[in-house]
């Protein structure tokens, strides 16, 4: 009746099951159960029971089997010999394909790209962006300070707010792109880093330059007319602040933060004259999961060759 090498499936282990509960040995044994004297009942409930004993430990073997035999597929599958030569042609990431066309379109433009260390200092990832000390931002359990006035820099306004500094008083349009950390719990939109990018353009600027900038380097990255739609927010280094949606595949999305820079951040970074600046901070992975259709932000830190071959 216990035979392991016909179970190679689910579907023999559940037919294996109805035989046993069908079998002849076992309806004669409950029949004979049923029929015998008291004297009798106990001897053929031991038969019941050993027999009963015997099927569970075939079944448990069985079950183990089958787990064996798909712990051997899924190896079998995803095997790779590591001693033999392969031929893989290298694949851009997603979050370096769309950081590649904000680049090229700022770069195109006539924006200069700045970089500076990923530990920043409190002035310029905050007090010289107009964050008060106070905003919740600045609690150790929002950022990650490495003492009393360094930390994992939030943003890259601080490249920003460096370059503000470094050209005061003058015309000037910059970007940065690189990674920036939070004290985030780990979800499918949110990541305790990220890559962003922040630009800032000086000079005789307005808030329409700001859409026609938007609207332009949106279209340029999703390689397509985009239409975007601003609402009302708050940012302490600009003054007015927006949130920007864009109209994507039949529905608005919010990609990003933008604004006409404060005049607080202006003339902390010494400019005395009457230029403005506009400014605006985007999320990379943000933009790569709408582009790309990535529900899981998560799915762009795993390297698994398998999610990056997508994007040959």
């Amino acid at each position: 009746m216990f035979d392991l090498d016909k179970i190679n499936s689910l579907e023999d282990l559940k037919i294996a099951k109805n035989q046993f509960n069908n079998s002849d040995e076992l309806k004669s044994l409950m029949t004979q159960l049923k029929e015998a004297s008291k004297e009798n009942k106990a001897e053929i409930g031991k038969k019941i029971q050993q027999l009963k004993n015997e099927a569970e430990l075939f079944f448990n073997a069985a079950k183990e089997k089958l787990n064996n035999l798909e712990i051997q597929k899924k190896l079998s599958d995803q095997y790779i010999d590591y001693a033999t030569p392969v031929s893989f042609d290298g694949i851009i990431h997603p979050i370096n394909l769309v950081a590649m066309r904000f680049r090229e379109w700022l770069l195109l433009n006539g924006y200069i790209e700045l970089s500076y260390s990923e530990i920043e200092n409190d002035k310029y990832n905050f007090e010289n962006l107009n964050i008060p000390s106070s905003h919740p931002a600045r609690e150790m359990q929002d950022s990650l300070y490495l003492n009393n006035f360094e930390l994992l820099r939030t943003h890259n306004t601080g490249i920003s707010a460096r370059a503000l500094e470094k050209f005061a008083n003058q015309e000037f349009s910059q970007f940065a792109i690189g990674r920036v950390y939070r004290n985030d719990e780990e979800d499918k939109t949110h990541t305790h880093q990220f890559t962003q990018l922040d630009l800032v353009s000086v000079g005789n600027v307005s808030f329409s330059s700001l859409i026609y900038t938007l609207q332009e380097m949106l279209s340029y990255v999703f390689e397509q007319q985009i239409k975007i739609r601003l609402r009302p927010s708050y940012f302490p280094f600009t003054e007015p602040s927006v949130e920007v949606d864009i109209f994507y595949k039949d529905k608005w999305i919010e990609v990003l933060g933008a604004g006409m820079l404060n005049e607080k951040v202006l003339r902390a970074a010494w400019y005395t004259n009457s230029m403005s600046a506009f400014a605006a901070g985007i999320g990379i992975e943000r933009i790569a999961m709408i582009k790309y259709g990535i529900d899981d932000i998560r799915e762009l830190y795993t390297n698994d060759i398998r999610f990056l071959k997508q994007f040959k």
